[in-house]
């Protein structure tokens, strides 16, 4: 079977909270303020403490398989031909997010840096880098993902501090936004934005086992909800509700809008430095995550024979949408707001099947 490697605890939170945070720099921003108002940046802290119940569901399933990922998880309980059918829709899922993520980045760039770029030149540039990544395993993926972390983090909050002088408090009323029931219907939806903590139940091996699984994963989950609440808060206060909605890119509109001088502007070229990086790195992670989980399904000891034909179906999904408005309104909508339902149900009557019919594996505590 491939081999993930080994990764430390600090390399898979990185991953992680990489992978969770991206949706930052692009549509997710002004969509939550377009369906929630003022309340957006306690929304998506709903959002976040609402997922933490999958997220507990899915240790209590690997805790009663200790040694194994979701993938072997849910053959022993549903068997070999379900279980595969499971794990092959999972697959099908990493490669429409990459897909999607891929475009949703390529739509944006063209819009602010590119417009005259070909969109395929774009993608199979991506791509490209994600295949060359890709190659070598899960291992170094992860140790990219924490060379990449504190200068992506670094840029991210040098831009929320150097915005400062836009800021306006009153922006942020009133709090109440749409008013609760509307706050907690689309928290709740919004959940589906945080499920990318998934990736650990598949590499439960190389970040060593469901006891690092519960750690990364709350750490990770956590620090997400805090850089997300905490650039809406600033994007609010800098701009006011009215004029967040009309924006597609709400952390690039806040970088455009720092200025101090004539020898100090156009910070947004920093902000397009860590906008690629992290885009690059969530395209490459979900990537091979469909690569691994394919290999995982059908007994598939060498993943690389598979990057090239995986990485046409990637790029067929990213080229399928017509236009950004598409791209935001199916993908984007699906991905971010309806995802928890698919990849949470399997898992959900793999644990109860297990309690009923007492399946565990060996040395099991549950």
């Amino acid at each position: 079977m491939n081999s993930e490697g080994k990764i430390g605890t600090f390399e898979a939170i990185c991953l992680t909270t990489l992978i969770l945070t991206n949706k930052v720099f692009f549509t997710s921003i002004a969509f939550i303020v377009q369906k929630t108002g003022t309340a957006a940046w306690y929304a998506t802290l709903v959002s976040c403490t609402v997922v933490l119940i999958p997220f507990f569901l899915l240790y209590l399933l690997l805790r009663r398989f200790p040694g194994k990922d979701i993938t072997q998880v849910y053959e022993s309980v549903l068997g070999k031909v379900v279980g595969k059918a499971v794990v092959f829709i999972f697959c099908i899922m990493a490669i429409f997010y990459s897909g999607s993520n891929l475009r949703e980045f390529v739509e944006m760039i063209k819009v602010y840096n590119l417009p005259t770029t070909p969109t395929s030149l774009i993608m199979s540039s991506f791509l490209l880098v994600a295949v060359i990544i890709s190659s070598y395993g899960f291992e170094c993926i992860a140790r990219i993902c924490a060379v990449c972390f504190i200068p992506i983090a670094a840029g991210l909050i040098l831009i929320l501090l150097l915005a400062s002088p836009e800021y306006n408090f009153n922006h942020l009323k009133p709090v109440g936004g749409y008013g609760v029931d509307v706050t907690l219907l689309n928290s709740f939806l919004r959940s589906s934005a945080y499920m990318e903590f998934t990736v650990l139940t598949i590499v439960t091996s190389a970040i060593g086992g469901h006891r690092n699984y519960k750690k990364i994963g709350i750490i990770s989950i956590l620090l997400s909800g805090v850089i997300l609440s905490a650039s809406i808060i600033c994007y609010l206060m800098a701009f006011g509700y009215s004029t967040c909605n009309e924006n597609i890119s709400g952390m690039f509109e806040l970088s455009r809008s720092i200025y101090f001088n004539r020898f100090f502007q156009r910070v947004e070229s920093v902000f397009l430095f860590i906008w690629v990086f992290s885009s690059v790195i969530t395209t490459t992670v979900t990537f091979y995550i469909g690569v691994l989980i394919y290999c995982k399904a059908f007994s598939i000891k060498n993943h690389r024979p598979l990057l090239l034909p995986f990485a046409i179906l990637t790029f067929i999904v990213a080229i399928l949408p017509r236009s950004m408005q598409e791209i935001a309104q199916i993908n984007v909508v699906f991905l971010r707001q309806y995802s928890v339902f698919v990849l949470t149900t399997p898992s959900i009557i793999a644990l109860i099947i297990s309690l009923i019919f007492k399946k565990k594996g060996k040395n099991a505590n549950a």
